[in-house]
């Protein structure tokens, strides 16, 4: 889930305080079972703080695992409502060490060393890579997705409504329409509370639920698990 460095976990273009009072005005979050008597200003004033708080402390453990040291091992899956074809499965690893990082797929690694960033694809199971300076510092781009993000819970409209839950997870909830909407209709982020990396991302949309699950999570990192691979080197178990 190629997108801009620094945007590899989340999947999509990260953009808090939540308008959620207009959102609640249009009936996006009206409860069916509600009368008018019930929905008091002191309710909705209260619902509408919950939501800001809920929203501040999402951004701020979006922040933590980006600023985070640690090295998380996942499964992602995609499926489809009807089952059908297109199913995908891959394991994933994350590696981070501000402002070193490296994400290690199936499809190839994506690092960060210092200024210097390299991607590798895969080509008959080699890896081929290729590297550049970076744009802006690491904590530049981590700075400007924080903003992105609060973008997504900020306005007359939210785009989305965050709710934290048990166990350092939170859902997101699509509060407005927009044709292929970032984090889908629906979305769920869970946070490592020792290390703050993230450890389960589901994002469901009409045509497929995505799922990024970890199975380990480590808060020592250690330098040869962020050394990207060479060009030509062969890729392990290829």
């Amino acid at each position: 889930m190629r997108v801009p460095f620094g945007v590899w976990v989340v999947g999509g273009v990260l953009t808090g305080a939540l308008g959620a009072g207009l959102v609640l005005g249009t009936g996006a979050l009206d409860d069916p079972g509600r009368t008018g008597d019930d929905a008091t200003p002191a309710a909705g004033a209260a619902l509408t703080e919950q939501q800001a708080a809920d929203a501040a402390a999402f951004v701020a453990a979006f922040r933590r695992s980006r600023l985070g040291t640690f090295v998380v091992d996942s499964t992602f899956e995609r499926t489809r409502p009807d089952g059908g074809d297109g199913e995908v499965a891959r394991e994933v690893r994350v590696a981070q060490d501000p402002p070193d990082r490296l994400q290690r797929g199936v499809r190839g690694v994506t690092a960060r060393q210092g200024p210097t960033i390299t991607r590798c694809s895969v080509e008959a199971r080699r890896y081929r890579c290729e590297s550049e300076r970076a744009d802006r510092s690491y904590r530049g781009l981590v700075d400007d997705e924080v903003a992105a993000l609060e973008g997504y819970f900020a306005g007359d409209v939210p785009l989305y409504v965050p709710t934290a839950t048990a166990g350092g997870c939170y859902t997101l909830e699509l509060a407005r329409p927009l044709p292929a909407a970032p984090f889908g209709t629906s979305a769920r982020f869970c946070f490592d509370d020792e290390t703050g990396a993230v450890t389960e991302i589901r994002v469901e949309r009409p045509e497929a639920v995505d799922v990024t699950e970890a199975t380990s999570v480590s808060a020592r990192v250690r330098p040869r698990d962020l050394r990207p691979p060479e060009d030509g080197d062969r890729v392990p178990g290829g």
